[in-house]
């Protein structure tokens, strides 16, 4: 019981936000986290320490907002701002107001961009620039190579920024 305790408290901000940001919605991402430790508790007899409990965790993430896809008969879910969706700047605040502005903007098109990508290419994106798990652990939660992983990711990176530059052209 002590070792679920743990899990939960050391994973759950970052598997609440992987929620968040893959549906946008803060209600749907706090039932998924709760879906996804209550799984995680009937299967932890069933972890055998071949990768770290983080990306098993996440694997069991990636299932459970699968299926919560395929049950509800969505293609794909919009991201909304959060809480949880960054700051902004590396300092925390913005100097100017004008900074402010451009940093919003650029986290906006970002955000809109994500929401129009494949679910894999978002999931990808998430997992390595939000959770900051490593290319070894993105391999492991998709049952892929390390090498799968990196150009899988360089291409999600690749169609982020094609999707945000056909937005910055629809708004000219």
């Amino acid at each position: 019981m002590e070792r679920i305790k743990e899990l939960y408290e050391l994973n759950r901000e970052a598997v609440f936000g992987y929620f968040l940001r893959m549906t946008g919605n803060w209600e749907d991402a706090v039932e998924l986290t709760q879906e996804t430790f209550y799984r995680a508790c009937l299967s932890l007899y069933r972890f055998k320490g071949k990768s770290s409990l983080k990306t098993w965790l996440f694997s069991i993430a990636r299932n459970v907002y699968l299926n919560s896809i395929r049950e509800k008969g969505k293609r794909r879910a919009v991201i909304r701002e959060g809480p949880l969706l960054g700051n902004e700047s590396a300092s925390g605040t913005p100097d100017l107001p004008m900074e402010l502005l451009l940093l919003k903007e650029d986290r906006e098109r970002v955000r809109k961009g994500l929401a129009k990508l494949p679910e894999r290419a978002r999931t990808i994106i998430i997992l390595k620039e939000y959770q900051e798990l490593s290319y070894e652990e993105i391999a492991e939660i998709f049952g892929q190579t390390v090498n799968w992983a990196r150009v899988t990711f360089f291409r999600a990176r690749k169609q982020l920024g094609q999707v945000c530059r056909e937005q910055e052209d629809d708004g000219k």
